[in-house]
């Protein structure tokens, strides 16, 4: 560490080494697996069933065996049995077959599924106390019921599952089963099957798919804002695979799509409208009419979202989703407050918009004494609330792209049940230009009144801005030559005409936009700009405008996950935290000596490839913790909140750490390690 500078090389007690993984830690009883693709899948599906559902660990066994006269040999992957019961097949309620199968190109119909189907249904049939259900692949799911009668079973498919503690009988009533709280995976995979439904089913392009499933969360999420009984996103048990109830739903989510946009009328533009068929609106909703997602973490709102989202935009323009990871560490070391004015003028799919937004609604938790994972569900809808009070005025963003404008918008309503004001503009040329946004956005964040902004701008070798009529409004668009004695650089005042990157703009624009004095930006670069000698002329600029507050050399790995379809290569990329001058500090040529929190960070949970790491021991081990964690468990139709201890491995990410000594730094002006 540098007295000086308070550097840290953000390392812990351990090394790790990407590959594949050794073992997998069973969420039931803590003990190593091999991670075979079935363990792997049996898993996930555990984790849907306890932190999603809200089952009972005890409730549940892997690998029963039901001991059927004539059937022996018969297995069930996952049983569920009655709540606090013997496990015996006359307690058994559930029977789910994990299935592992290559990824299919497009998603199958019950009947076209008929075949892997009948293992489940042969064991439904022989353990006449079970009537639900599920099969998996973990790309598809399946869900029936099977009713027992004197000489037959019948089955029929199922659209949702009942929460525990609801009987079968509630699978047909108006409003349909309890909508249940989500895990980022779980709502992840919804997610991911409703598009993939709309683009390899239907054939729609990535956009267009978007638009579709963009309308349908809209009305969903409006939905939830109204009392229980005058909801109309849901489907009774088998509604969604007949043509009476495809209808059925078809016309509750056409009312609801026009009450939700007369809610939000400014957050769709023309086009965005719903197209589907009733069987094809069906299906899209029945994946979503599960989850209750204002009882859902913001963070698991948002993550699931970009799983999407993140099609829509064109890493080739080199424009790409921020990791996630990253957004919340600049997040965390910002920490904006309740008061404080937050945009990104480079929006792009809202990521630092909504992980912010997430930020808040912690915030709101903590000043009712309680966190994410102890809240009750009421705590949860209430600083949801306020959270989506904070966005609607305090979440701003803008960007050039139309559609890229309505994604960060949808971004923050499916995060906080705000879309904030996100307009679609030039950042770089306003407050002028003729795009559609600009006279709403002139009066709404107008130059100097952010506390803070945050942004990764368009990182490109390719492409260069030429434009004279941007770069004549800006420093860094002209042509900087050293000073003699080499002490500074003198601005010629003469465009520079062989272009200019456009981060190296938003540099000069973030600034433009926060207060002076007092505000703050948070910046993605690539190195370059802050080491290739023939850039020290905007290194120099930024010293003499800016305070630099923090500098975070960042791994590429992370980076190049995201831009991985596109084939591309990112930059080497940092994290550069600034505060602007005040005009007072400006006119001093010097400026005393401050410290500056620097780090540079090797791990950031994945590798080139998108593998997790995972913290290991010196010896290459991969380390196993005992983490006291909150599970939440619905008995009797209410949700208990309840602690246990759980074996698992730790993700080696290390920018939760530097977040964390950057505040000590604040504190204290030194780091410890």
């Amino acid at each position: 560490m540098s007295d000086q500078n308070g550097t840290i090389e953000a390392q812990q007690e351990t090394t790790e080494e990407s590959g594949p993984d050794n073992f997998l830690i069973d969420i039931l009883t803590g003990n190593k697996q091999s991670p075979s693709p079935k363990n792997r899948l049996t898993q996930k599906v555990l984790r849907l069933l306890i932190e999603s559902y809200g089952f009972d660990r005890g409730d549940i066994e892997v690998n029963y065996h039901p001991c059927i006269q004539g059937h022996m040999r018969k297995r069930v992957d996952i049983a569920i049995f009655r709540p606090g019961t013997e496990h015996t097949n006359d307690n058994l309620q559930r029977v789910i077959v994990c299935k592992p199968q290559s990824s299919r190109n497009k998603l199958r119909s019950f009947d076209e599924a008929d075949t892997d189907l009948q293992p489940l249904k042969e064991l439904l049939e022989h353990i006449p106390a079970a009537t639900l259900g599920m099969w998996t692949n973990g790309q598809e799911e399946f869900l029936i019921q099977v009713e027992h009668a004197r000489f037959e079973t019948r089955t029929k498919p199922l659209g949702v599952w009942p929460a525990p503690g609801e009987d079968t009988a509630d699978l047909a009533r108006t409003g349909g089963v309890i909508q249940i709280s989500a895990e980022a995976e779980d709502l992840e995979d919804a997610l991911i099957r409703c598009h993939q439904y709309l683009n390899r089913n239907l054939g729609l392009d990535h956009k267009d798919a978007f638009k579709q499933l963009a309308v349908l969360m809209l009305a969903k999420i409006f939905d939830e804002t109204l009392p229980t009984v005058e909801r109309k996103f849901w489907i009774k048990g088998d509604e969604p695979f007949t043509g009476e109830g495809q209808q059925a739903i078809a016309r509750r989510i056409n009312e609801s799509i026009v009450s939700a946009k007369a809610w939000q009328p400014n957050l769709l533009t023309r086009g965005w409208e719903l197209t589907l068929e009733a069987h094809e609106t069906a299906r899209i909703v029945m994946e979503l009419a599960r989850y209750s997602l204002s009882e859902t973490q913001p963070r698991y709102r948002t993550e699931a979202f970009r799983a999407v989202a993140r099609s829509v935009m064109d890493g080739r323009e080199g424009r790409y989703p921020t990791p996630l990871n990253v957004a919340e560490m600049a997040v965390e070391m910002l920490d904006p407050q309740p008061g404080d004015r937050i945009m990104d003028c480079s929006s792009g799919t809202g990521t630092f918009l909504a992980t912010t937004a997430a930020h808040i609604f912690k915030q709101k938790l903590a000043a009712r004494g309680t966190t994410p994972e102890e809240a009750t569900n009421e705590q949860i809808r209430q600083a949801q609330n306020e959270a989506a009070a904070w966005a609607a005025s305090n979440a701003l963003g803008c960007d050039i792209d139309p559609f890229l404008a309505v994604t960060s918008r949808m971004n923050l309503l499916f995060t906080t049940g705000n879309p904030g004001r996100v307009f679609r503009i030039d950042a770089r040329t306003f407050p002028e230009g003729d795009l559609d946004g600009i006279e709403a956005a002139r009066p709404a964040i107008s130059l100097g009144s952010m506390d803070i902004v945050m942004l990764n701008p368009w990182f490109t070798t390719r492409d260069v801005v030429t434009d004279e009529s941007i770069l004549s409004r800006y420093d860094l668009g002209k042509v900087w030559s050293e000073e003699e004695g080499g002490v500074g650089y003198i601005n010629s005042g003469t465009i520079n005409t062989a272009g200019v990157p456009p981060e190296v703009l938003f540099i000069e624009r973030a600034l433009d936009w926060v207060k002076p004095g007092t505000g703050r930006v948070g910046i993605l670069l690539p190195d370059g700009v802050l080491g290739n000698p023939r850039d020290e002329y905007i290194r120099w600029w930024i010293l003499r405008h800016c305070e630099v507050l923090a500098s975070v050399d960042l791994p590429v790995e992370p980076f190049k996950v995201t831009v991985r379809e596109y084939g591309l290569t990112p930059a080497l990329p940092s994290f550069l935290l600034l505060r602007r001058r005040s005009p007072e500090e400006l006119l001093n040529i010097e400026h005393p000596e401050y410290k500056v929190f620097m780090a540079v960070v090797d791990r950031a949970g994945v590798d080139a490839r998108g593998n997790l790491l995972f913290q290991r021991a010196p010896d290459g081990e991969e380390l196993v913790f005992a983490e006291d964690v909150i599970e939440r468990v619905r008995v009797g139709g209410e949700v208990e909140v309840r602690r246990t201890t759980r074996r698992n491995r730790r993700i080696h990410d290390e920018l939760p750490l530097v977040a964390e000594k950057y505040k000590e730094f604040l504190t204290t002006g030194e780091v410890t390690l």
